[in-house]
């Protein structure tokens, strides 16, 4: 696979396990390098599940989450589906504050939200 700049993939059964390599995604440079990584998982291929790993990050930006956003909804206009997992309170407080806990399956968990993927 491709070498990021922002993020690290990784494939476990088909689904595309992200983490991001910035504790704080906050830089605009950044955050635009790191929404079209996302995005050109995307296209061409098979996979049409992921799951978006915080365990590294400690601060995540509202231009940050735009970008998720529109992943979310390109992915499940694709018929796919997207996870998050190992939000840190912070992070976590952040989605609830903005209601995108509702729009996102978010898991304790890497584990959990792979075996959520399962179930579908």
């Amino acid at each position: 696979m491709d070498d990021f700049e922002c993020i690290e993939l990784d494939n476990i059964n088909k689904v595309f396990v992200v983490k991001f390599k910035d504790h704080k995604v906050m830089d605009p440079a950044r955050i635009e390098t790191m929404g079209k990584e996302l995005m050109s998982l995307l296209a061409g291929n098979d996979s049409e599940r992921m799951l978006i790993n915080f365990d590294n990050v400690s601060f995540f930006s509202s231009a940050a989450i735009n970008k998720l956003i529109v992943l979310e909804k390109r992915i499940r206009s694709q018929g796919g589906q997207i996870r998050l997992s190992n939000l840190r309170p912070e992070v976590r407080d952040l989605f609830s504050y903005t209601n995108l806990d509702s729009m996102f399956q978010i898991k304790d968990e890497q584990e959990e939200a792979l075996a959520s993927f399962e179930k579908k």
